[in-house]
């Protein structure tokens, strides 16, 4: 990644002894990497940020390396808030990750959360080599609905690419801008307030693939059911979509149907949580 941005982390991991360890971590103002103990074999990381969220004109990025035969854990401290964006400045959230052969990274962040009139850009590119593996998690809630605060943010982005073995098998884009018309209204996000895609690839997870597609593909829906789910198989993976009342519900959901990762990792990034 040869992008110019003010906080630009890094983030190495290496399979050590049947077990992964950091061997390079950096952060930069306002973001932070949390490192705590493993309790498995996996490491887990969490990022955040000072103050817990981003405010206008904030910009981080990641760079993540998986070394050959580690297992990593990236997720969040809490959900990512996109505060108030004065002027129309953009926060920027970038990631950039490759998967070397044996590697794991499963990249399962909380929502982002953006209030009134924030404005905020995501792009994540994850390159896995041929005997990688990963899951990676987008989601998004409607923002502070509770304080009236339903899709009331200006502009939301997010751009996911996936090469594996050298082949783009992915772009996943979502554009919701206010510019468009209402970001809740009837024919964008509906009556829905939770918006989450979930994409598995790689080998250790072809029989997880195989039992998700078996389980949700061609489903019917009935109108006005509280929860949609969605997947469909993608180059030797699936891409998993979910539509919700909630994020806590939407969250019950992921844990359920992404529960097998506990065998890989000792537990689940939900297992705490909802």
């Amino acid at each position: 990644m040869t992008d110019k941005i003010a906080s630009r982390g890094i983030l190495e991991l290496a399979s050590v002894a049947g077990r992964t360890v950091v061997t390079r971590a950096r952060a930069g103002n306002p973001q932070k990497l949390l490192l705590p103990r493993p309790r498995e074999r996996a490491a887990w990381v969490y990022t955040s940020s000072f103050g817990g969220g981003l405010v206008a004109g904030d910009e981080v990025a990641l760079d993540v390396k998986i070394g050959p035969g580690a297992s990593c854990v990236l997720t969040t401290q809490s959900s990512t808030k996109v505060y108030r964006c004065p002027e129309g400045k953009v926060c920027r959230q970038d990631l950039w990750a490759t998967v070397a052969r044996d590697g794991f990274l499963v990249l399962a962040p909380d929502p982002v959360i953006c209030f009134a009139d924030a404005v905020f850009e995501q792009r994540q590119r994850i390159d896995v080599e041929s005997g990688g593996s990963l899951v990676v998690l987008d989601w998004l809630s409607s923002g502070r609905r509770h304080r009236g605060e339903r899709w009331a943010f200006r502009r939301y982005l997010s751009r996911l690419d996936i090469h594996v073995a050298g082949q783009h098998v992915l772009c996943e884009s979502l554009l919701l801008d206010s510019a468009h018309g209402p970001v809740g209204g009837q024919f964008k996000t509906g009556g829905f307030d939770c918006i989450a895609m979930a994409a598995l690839f790689g080998e250790k997870l072809v029989d997880a693939v195989e039992a998700l597609l078996d389980m949700i593909a061609g489903q019917s829906y009935e109108p006005g059911q509280e929860l949609i789910e969605a997947i469909s198989p993608v180059h030797g993976g699936a891409v998993l979509r979910v539509l919700g009342p909630t994020p806590e519900l939407v969250g019950r959901y992921l844990k359920e149907k992404l529960g097998f990762l506990a065998e890989y990792l000792g537990d689940t990034p939900w297992s705490r949580k909802w």
